[in-house]
């Protein structure tokens, strides 16, 4: 007789329950097994191509994704939520690639040319648009032509293709250089509808972080700072654009408030309107602009394309070896949100950062640390940990530089401000010194379905703010009074950098942005630039001449496992969704991705005291197209 033959049909289910789960585990293992293979054997025969310079000199760079300061690993559960909502992650091409790559082709006698496409660029800060741009520019004084080609021109992606030789779009096509607009979804009305308690403490006239949840509209101060950042920013994208161009002053404004009356006029033809208005050269289909460009440079007849060389292996295989030896300049990188702990997947780790300064500050090479913000800030406490290690590297006479990407503000600010000297892009978007407190409750929605909370405290403080049971009066008093206190603080540690009184930094905060332009006017900002100019300034004060120091990039070592799982649950999420998400990838699916990503956001406010120095609205700003 079976051995289960007496088992009752719970334990039975149970069994097979338990068999299923050991088969898929065995199924797992041996795919896992399959992809170690495989890797092994591409990296045993699959290195050995040389890059080749395309016959006639010509590189080709259609960037697809994010331009961004710092390559993220995300996990496999962030990319199935980006998945789940449609578009999939985007890929990452780092902004030094591009702009070494552009520098090394322009000194290169090889590289005659290069031809563009930014149909598929998905977005970049203003200021990264802004150094590429130059270095196009840069590219063309060199006596090289770029040839730009589109079938459709967002704003960031005519930013860049404006600096070509000749601009081509197709005859369907349109440049929407409509200006800039900066929306956010509000949920006030459904939060009162749920019955949501939303505890807010705050100090910061202009501090907006957490107006979608009070309000079902933007508030006139933070209308009134965004309108004079994105004027300052809008500005300067006009400038560059129309001297590109050689257009006319206003140009651009003329274009984007009359875009109505201009299509009328052509009978609604959009890529006519862009050409009379002189934003391109000529309206070509695809197949008519390959056949032109194969004439001009020839023909891969193996790949069946313009004989061209990727840009990006360009890149990756003519980048010269690290010059220089002995003394160090450390660069650390600090992209994304400010958390406590050691964070993961594209954010600052307050203990994990703070350990990378400590190890550059230990390091009797490293006579500099470059520190690279791109980043709206996050959690006061895990900013304040960062700053003090970096106070510590400047009392044992190390030099601090702060390079501001396209954005540094509010806990961007506050790890910048201990340096000897800041530095920002005029596009830069900074300050929002201010900080908040935000706790949502539940209580009112609980009582709907009668769900109560209630026990006995022993003191009047002794019950803790909770999710379940509100916020007491004792609690809602010392909480505000830790956020005064916080701003205060706030105000003192960039008041002691920057050499001002504690009512000259107020003036300049109340949690208000700036570009690095307006930054720079009211003494936030010491000097107007780059990465580079950030380098050759903390060599200068370090006292380091070129070829005798080395430029290092601190960065924690990455566990080899955990990179490999993320990127097996990485491929998975693709092979599965396609790209397309289980949501549309249309209207719906933006909407969708819009709203996630607020909640995102306040899903990542997780410092233990509840106060924050950050700019929710700048991440919006760290990838605008």
């Amino acid at each position: 007789m079976s051995e289960h033959a007496n088992e009752n049909i719970a334990a039975r289910i149970w069994r097979w329950i338990g068999l299923v789960q050991h088969g898929i585990l065995r199924v797992f293992g041996l795919i896992l097994i399959l992809i170690v293979v495989i890797s092994l054997i591409g990296g045993l025969f699959g290195g050995d191509d040389e890059f080749e310079m395309a016959e006639g000199g010509l590189l080709n760079f259609s960037p697809t994704g994010v331009i961004v300061e710092e390559t993220s690993q995300v996990s496999p559960g962030d990319a199935f939520t980006s998945a789940l909502l449609g578009g999939g992650t985007p890929d990452q091409i780092l902004l030094r690639d591009v702009v070494e790559g552009l520098r090394l082709a322009a000194q290169d006698d090889e590289v005659t040319a290069l031809l563009v496409n930014f149909d598929g660029l998905v977005g970049a800060t203003p200021a990264a648009m802004h150094a590429i741009a130059a270095e196009m520019t840069a590219f063309r004084e060199a006596g090289k032509e770029i040839i730009a080609y589109g079938e459709y021109y967002s704003m960031g992606g005519y930013m860049l293709a404006s600096h070509a030789s000749e601009v081509h779009m197709h005859e369907m096509g349109g440049a929407m250089v409509n200006g800039y607009a900066i929306y956010r979804t509000f949920f006030r009305s459904l939060l009162e509808r749920l019955n949501v308690t939303v505890n807010v403490y705050r100090v910061g006239t202009f501090k907006s972080a957490l107006e979608p949840f009070l309000g079902d509209s933007m508030s006139p101060e933070a209308a009134e700072a965004t309108r004079y950042v994105f004027g300052d920013i809008w500005a300067a994208y006009q400038a560059r654009v129309e001297a590109a161009r050689s257009l006319e002053a206003g140009a651009l404004q003329t274009y984007a408030d009359t875009f109505p009356e201009l299509l009328a006029r052509v009978d609604g033809d959009v890529a006519r309107v862009a050409q009379e208005a002189g934003l391109v050269d000529s309206l070509t289909g695809r197949g008519a602009w390959r056949t032109m460009m194969e004439e001009r440079f020839g023909r891969d007849e193996d790949e069946n394309r313009i004989r061209a060389s990727n840009f990006l292996d360009y890149v990756e295989a003519r980048r010269p070896e690290p010059s220089g030896s002995g003394d160090v300049i450390a660069v650390i990188n600090a992209v994304g949100t400010i958390l406590e702990g050691d964070g993961d997947g594209g954010v600052i780790g307050g203990d994990r950062h703070a350990n990378l300064i400590r190890q550059a500050r230990l390091d009797d090479d490293v006579k500099a640390i470059v520190l690279r913000i791109d980043s709206g800030g996050g959690s006061a406490f895990a900013s304040e940990l960062i700053r003090e290690e970096l106070v510590l590297a400047r009392e044992q006479g190390k030099i601090i530089i702060a390079s501001m990407g396209g954005v540094a503000a509010s806990g961007g600010y506050w790890i910048a401000a201990p340096a000897h000297e800041i530095w920002a892009e005029p596009t830069t978007i900074t300050g929002s010194i201010g900080i908040f407190g935000f706790i949502p409750t539940f209580e009112n929605t609980l009582a709907e379905i009668g769900v109560y909370e209630d026990g006995v405290a022993l003191t009047e403080t002794a019950r803790a703010p909770s999710a379940t049971g509100g916020v007491t009066g004792a609690w809602a008093d010392i909480l505000q009074q830790n956020i005064e206190a916080g701003y205060e603080q706030f105000l003192g540690v960039v008041g002691e950098a920057r050499n001002m009184t504690r009512d000259e930094v107020d003036a300049v905060a109340q949690g208000r942005i700036w570009t690095g332009a307006q930054a720079h006017e009211r003494g936030l900002v010491d000097h107007l630039g780059g990465y580079d100019e950030a380098i050759a300034a903390a060599a200068a004060r370090a006292g380091l001449e070129e070829g005798e120091y080395r430029v290092k990039e601190f960065v924690e070592e990455a566990d080899p496992f955990k990179a490999f799982l993320d990127m097996i649950g990485l491929s998975f999420v693709g092979a599965v969704f396609d790209g397309s998400g289980v949501l549309p990838g249309g209207l719906f699916g933006q909407a969708a991705s819009q709203a996630g990503a607020e909640l995102e956001r306040i899903n990542m406010m997780t410092d233990r005291r509840g106060v924050y120095a950050t700019c929710l609205e700048c991440e919006t700003f760290r990838r605008v197209q």
